[in-house]
């Protein structure tokens, strides 16, 4: 069974490494793609045990085929990170992000959203091993954001955390228990209301993959 940590143990461990997919990975899609696609990158989503991710999945507006999403896969290598195509079409993305990620804006990165989530769990009280991420743009405002959920050791999410990319504030957290609880006639107005705004804002970060693939030969035309 893998240890579980107490968060301020789990932050105590932390270190803000180079290695750190944040920069590197729009150079890497960049180097192998053109930057007409890492210009168009919508989304990033890395899955991290107690370590960062060493692979990172990019989710990009094809240029040339606005209606359409490329899948990039961005390994972490001896030399460095590599990008390789790993799908595209029109239903890679059951929802597809409102606007790319301006880079220019990041200035938090992984590492950091990390420890920003690592410190409001601790506050919360609550406990987790893994953090799944994503990287979006604010549909509204433009901002980088991180999306991290936080899992325990069966990969239950026990807390969802919203960190600025641009400011690094936690701008929202939403902490469930093992055993959720049901709404009940106890519950007054304002209570289930905040419930609701808890399930709007956690459900607008479900940019859900779907297993099948279009390739369609999109990278190939890429350089035409």
């Amino acid at each position: 069974m893998k240890p579980t940590f107490t968060c301020l143990a789990f932050l105590l461990s932390l270190g803000l490494s180079a290695l750190n997919a944040n920069p590197e990975v729009p150079r890497a899609v960049a180097q192998s793609f053109g930057t007409a696609v890492s210009d168009g990158i919508l989304l990033i989503k890395g899955s991290g045990t107690t370590a960062e991710p060493v692979v990172w999945t990019v989710y990009s507006r094809d240029a040339f085929r606005p209606q359409d999403v490329l899948r990039v896969t961005v390994k972490q290598e001896a030399a460095g990170w590599k990008a390789e195509a790993s799908g595209a079409g029109g239903n890679v993305l059951e929802r597809v992000p409102p606007r790319p990620v301006d880079f220019t804006r990041l200035r938090y990165r992984s590492a950091d959203a990390r420890v920003a989530a690592a410190k409001a769990s601790a506050l919360a009280q609550s406990t987790f091993v893994s953090i799944d991420y994503q990287l979006a743009a604010n549909g509204t405002t433009g901002v980088p954001e991180w999306g991290l959920a936080l899992k325990d050791d069966t990969g239950y999410e026990v807390g969802f955390v919203v960190v600025s990319g641009e400011t690094g504030a936690v701008t929202f957290q939403d902490w469930t228990p093992r055993v959720p609880s049901n709404i009940t006639s106890a519950e007054g107005e304002g209570e289930r209301a905040a419930k609701t705004v808890k399930r709007t804002a956690r459900k607008a970060w479900n940019w859900t993959d779907n297993a099948r693939k279009e390739t369609r030969g999109f990278f190939r035309e890429l350089f035409r």
